[in-house]
């Protein structure tokens, strides 16, 4: 990278850079500026576990760190990395859906199906919250 950059250029610099390397980083969405010279990633996904982090983890250092918040069904966690490429700060995060402890109508029917009126279906998990 250009040393004389700096701020959005050198952010702007990085993300080509990054990109041209590294094109299976190009499903997150890249944000120049919305923080003065820091590059930002983020992806909203309805499946996985954040993968994609772990993957920018492995090209740029750092650590991951995952949290979540489970609510009443199911709940949501989110992957993080704050690193540096190219000697620019970056930031990225995944939001992904946690499985949720609910049935579907199938596992119902499986749980219920040849049981007498009555009697108690053993299910899997309990209350765990």
């Amino acid at each position: 990278m250009d040393r004389n950059l700096s701020g959005e250029a050198a952010a702007a610099a990085a993300l080509a850079h990054l990109l041209t390397d590294h094109p299976e980083l190009g499903s997150l969405i890249w944000t120049v500026g919305e923080t003065p010279g820091v590059l930002t990633g983020h992806q909203i996904t309805e499946t996985g576990h954040g993968e994609i982090v772990d993957t920018c983890a492995e090209v740029m250092g750092g650590h991951v760190a995952r949290t979540s918040n489970h609510r009443n069904v199911g709940g949501q966690g989110i992957a993080q990395l704050v690193a540096f490429y190219d000697d620019v700060p970056v930031k990225v995060w995944v939001s992904y859906p946690l499985p949720n402890n609910t049935l579907n109508a199938a596992e119902l029917r499986r749980v219920f199906t040849g049981r007498h009126l009555g009697t108690v279906a053993d299910l899997e998990g309990g209350d765990e919250k």
